[in-house]
């Protein structure tokens, strides 16, 4: 989000290397019934949108286990190969004061063990939200990331970090992973703290097309995940336009867009070499505690608690490349009672009108239905020959 402790943002040169934090996220799901649907060169991934730890949830949930919260994902998340989400706040934990409210964020640090416990592999960092605790909340979010084995890119502790492409090694496949963010909303410390390209004519594209070149050479995948996009509209901006054909003429296989807080379309884009990139430009929230969001109108209120989860298999052939099938969008709502209660996420497919009727957000939207939002949701994925998982 823009934030109320926005600093200006003064956009240093070029001259500095090209980098990535070399993080190694092998696959580790905590419940023994877990089902491995990949074999050796196979593999079934889940994208997932913004874990936004605002003070309702923080204030709910303290740290204690999200077991109870999310158990309705299990389907998902515990039974396919490897997570992926952005996380949009520090977890620096209480010494640097915690925060979920006005746009300068700080959750607790036992949220990495809660992101294993859940089967969350991997989180992007690069987001606008990475400095908000400074470098000092940086160090901590991404020490805790590690104490976990929780995989990560976007934001590093060193210009080394930033040199060395990211990679996951899922069932035998190597996935390489870029993470960029328009911009920070506290400044970083260096040019290289935090992937930021600013806007799709910046000099720093060129730094995020190598990173792209770099991760096609070294992995048998790329999925790149970009924090852009205007917040609280279905519309894609310029730069997500100019950027994803870009993105896909570099050679992505997937990109995984976040930050407008509410969902956007999917599409299949073709590369100039005939290759096929499958784009989520948004997939909205994963986690959310707002209701009544102040800079958004009616429509996006009530979207801000729909977000969608991806999933997509890896498959590589014979001749060594990775073809990306079976995409699907299962759309998910983030349900609370009266002033932050009863939190519970479910697949929308779950979600019932009585349920609707109950949303904090309801007393004050009365457009806020299940059918309403599943309205909404076709509306947003008509046309992208994705599958959605509505019944």
């Amino acid at each position: 989000m823009l934030a109320v402790c926005v600093a200006l943002l003064l956009v240093s040169g070029t001259g500095w290397g090209i980098h990535a934090l070399f993080s190694s996220a092998k696959k580790e799901k905590v419940t023994e019934e877990k089902e491995t649907p990949g074999t050796e060169e196979t593999a079934l991934i889940t994208a997932t949108g913004d874990l936004l730890l605002e003070d309702g949830f923080v204030n709910a949930f303290g740290k204690g286990s999200w077991n109870d919260y999310m158990n309705d994902l299990s389907p998902w998340f515990a039974k396919d190969d490897w997570t992926l989400a952005n996380l949009e706040v520090p977890i620096a934990g209480e010494e640097l004061g915690l925060a979920g409210a006005d746009y300068c964020f700080n959750a607790p640090a036992q949220t990495a063990g809660n992101l294993k416990t859940n089967s969350i592999e991997y989180v992007t960092l690069a987001n606008n939200h990475a400095m908000d605790r400074g470098v000092e909340g940086l160090e901590k979010t991404i020490g805790h990331l590690d104490e976990n084995e929780i995989g990560h890119t976007g934001a590093f502790l060193s210009e080394e970090d930033r040199d060395t492409v990211s990679f996951a090694d899922v069932n035998g496949i190597r996935i390489g992973i870029v993470s960029w963010t328009y911009q920070t909303n506290q400044v970083a410390d260096t040019d290289w703290r935090v992937n930021q390209f600013y806007d799709a004519s910046s000099s720093m594209i060129p730094v995020l097309m190598d990173d792209i070149a770099r991760a096609r050479q070294e992995s048998d995948c790329v999925i790149v995940c970009m924090h852009w996009g205007t917040e609280f509209t279905y519309e894609l901006n310029e730069a997500q336009m100019l950027l994803s054909q870009q993105i896909a003429d570099a050679g992505a296989d997937v990109i995984v867009g976040n930050h407008p807080h509410t969902i956007q379309p999917a599409a299949w884009l073709t590369g100039t070499n005939g290759n096929r990139t499958l784009c989520f430009y948004s997939l909205g929230n994963l986690i959310s505690s707002a209701y009544m969001v102040d800079r958004a109108d009616e429509t996006f209120q009530d979207m801000y608690e729909v977000g969608a989860i991806a999933q997509f298999r890896l498959k590589k052939t014979k001749d060594g490349s990775v073809a990306v099938l079976d995409p699907h969008i299962i759309p998910i709502v983030n349900h609370f009672e009266g002033e932050y209660t009863n939190f519970h996420i479910y697949p929308l497919k779950e979600y019932t009108e009585e349920l609707a009727a109950v949303h904090s957000q309801r007393q004050y939207s009365d457009l806020f239905t299940k059918q309403w939002l599943q309205d909404q949701v076709e509306g947003v994925f008509s046309g992208s020959g994705i599958p959605v998982v509505l019944e």
